[in-house]
């Protein structure tokens, strides 16, 4: 059987290109900028900020430059209000931007993670493919890996398996 080679309608023929190269211009596309923004902050704050500050505060949002965090008390609030600045130049830098203007605090519950609708947060379990399968997802997902939206596709991609068995 022989391969069609994607032609254009003026007649050229398309070079290949790799997953990760197309991917983040695809998912900003399809509206998904947003989430993929956040899950990079949710990364950045897991990479620099510190467990003791993680378990007391939480991400709640990232707007118009504004990091909105939750915090389970005032003396928390008080504390995370003086080290403000600090937290913003730690985000900004592992981030490579200046995303974060200004932190907004609030009392509230600090839960594990964010209220994005990780399957964690919902209760659901990843299902579990075969041996074989695990290791062709992770040669796939290999040129992902520091990507923010790597665990995402391959929670999609686990159960795209589970439904093909």
């Amino acid at each position: 059987m022989k391969k069609k080679v994607p032609i254009s309608e003026s007649g050229e023929l398309h070079s290949a290109s790799r997953c990760g190269d197309i991917l983040p211009g695809t998912l900003e596309g399809l509206g998904l900028a947003r989430v993929i923004r956040h899950l990079t902050l949710l990364r950045a704050w897991d990479r620099v900020i510190t467990l003791r500050i993680r378990e007391r505060a939480t991400v709640e949002a990232l707007r118009d430059g504004r990091l909105y965090l939750a915090v389970e008390d005032p003396i928390w609030l008080h504390e995370l209000h003086m080290l403000r600045h600090k937290l913003k130049g730690l985000l900004n830098e592992e981030l490579g931007e200046p995303a974060v203007e200004e932190i907004i605090l609030r009392i509230g519950r600090a839960s594990r993670r964010s209220a994005i609708g990780t399957p964690k947060a919902r209760g659901h379990r990843s299902p579990v493919p075969s041996d074989g399968a695990e290791a062709r997802i992770k040669t796939l997902l290999a040129p992902f890996e520091d990507l923010p939206y790597r665990e995402a596709l391959e929670r999609l991609i686990h159960r795209w398996a589970a439904r093909s068995i």
